[in-house]
């Protein structure tokens, strides 16, 4: 008679349960030749009753894979931890990944790119990973490079043009651009004071220099001040901007928590959101919706665009994705809220 069922079905117990080798067992729960049809059956159905699941390891080891994805974060956890987009960026890559039977191997660095490329080398040497999402692509980046001459897939989250083999999801920056700039001068507000990430980023030189040329187009005054994505850096570009290069600035910020800090600060020096100065983020979340006065963003949809990424870096593994191939986001919808009105 069959010994009671494991709490932790394996291959092993569903042979023991049945009385029958864990060769036939394996061989019915792969599709195997060698076993017959009422065999079959019966594994299948035990291990459906007992809830067994193959084990995903293994699996990959079949395929000749880690069964992993890698992601390096060059970021301090704990901000990233308070960072809106990159947690629904990490989340939806690892929505994506594990769909496929993947594991998301996540490290994070401080030391740089140099740092994050040992990781690489690392990961290479080892075979612990089989793919990789690139975030945050440097003007002059050498990540992709290192990345082929390891012979690693990867995909790219950003607008990176390069010789190398591997596959990005691109985000429709020009659009969010245009759609922020119209939305400011609509509204009677005379300039942009633009307050970005660090410009080492490829990402946010190039959204610089979209919304410079848009202003110009328009007769809008520019100005300008980098910093990193937290909520003490709004407050200190904003406080450290000369106001006084329009009478009615609209501030773009690059992300939420810049907005929040800038917000901070304009209240702590009495200059009224929207009435003195308009406030759009670059990034939608909760903090936009629930700040005071709540803050106009353009919902990206950040969860969307890492499960993208995610999706195409498991397929360009498996090789269902060719070299070059190309997601392209839609363009943002502008939420529009207090921190922006007509004067």
């Amino acid at each position: 008679m069959p010994q009671k069922p494991s709490s932790r079905p394996t291959v092993a117990t569903i042979a023991r349960d049945l009385g029958i080798s864990p060769a036939t067992v394996s061989y019915a729960l792969n599709d195997k030749p060698g076993v017959g049809a009422a065999t079959r059956e019966r594994v299948l159905e035990h291990a459906r009753a007992v809830g067994w699941t193959p084990h995903s390891g293994a699996q990959a080891l079949r395929r000749g894979r880690s069964g992993n994805i890698g992601l390096v974060l060059v970021r301090d956890p704990e901000e990233v931890s308070r960072e809106p987009f990159y947690s629904s960026v990490t989340a939806g890559i690892e929505s994506a990944t594990s769909a496929h039977g993947y594991e998301l191997l996540i490290r994070f660095v401080q030391g740089g790119e140099e740092q994050e490329i040992e990781v690489f080398r690392t990961w290479s040497h080892q075979r612990r990973v089989d793919g990789v999402v690139l975030l945050d692509l440097a003007t002059d980046d050498h990540r992709p490079a290192v990345l082929e001459s390891f012979g690693m897939d990867f995909a790219v989250l950003g607008h990176y043009e390069g010789p190398e083999d591997f596959v990005k999801v691109a985000s429709a920056e020009p659009e969010d651009a245009a759609t922020v700039v119209e939305h400011v001068a609509a509204l009677g507000y005379d300039g942009c004071l633009q307050l970005t990430g660090p410009l080492e980023y490829a990402h946010e030189r190039r959204r610089l220099e979209l919304i410079e040329a848009l202003c110009a187009e328009r007769g809008l005054a520019h100005a300008h001040r980098a910093g990193r994505y937290t909520i003490s850096s709004g407050q200190e570009a904003f406080r450290q901007t000369d106001r006084g290069f329009c009478s009615r600035p609209a501030m773009i910020t690059s992300s939420d928590l810049i907005a929040i800090g800038a917000l901070r600060a304009a209240t702590d020096l009495g200059v009224s959101i929207p009435a003195d100065m308009g406030l759009v983020s670059w990034d939608d979340s909760l903090i936009a919706e629930v700040a005071s006065p709540s803050i106009t963003a353009l919902a990206r949809r950040p969860f969307t665009m890492g499960r993208a990424a995610g999706d195409l870096v498991v397929r360009r593994v498996e090789g269902e994705a060719g070299p070059g191939e190309t997601v392209q986001t839609a363009p943002a919808e502008l939420v529009r809220r207090a921190s922006t009105a007509r004067a």
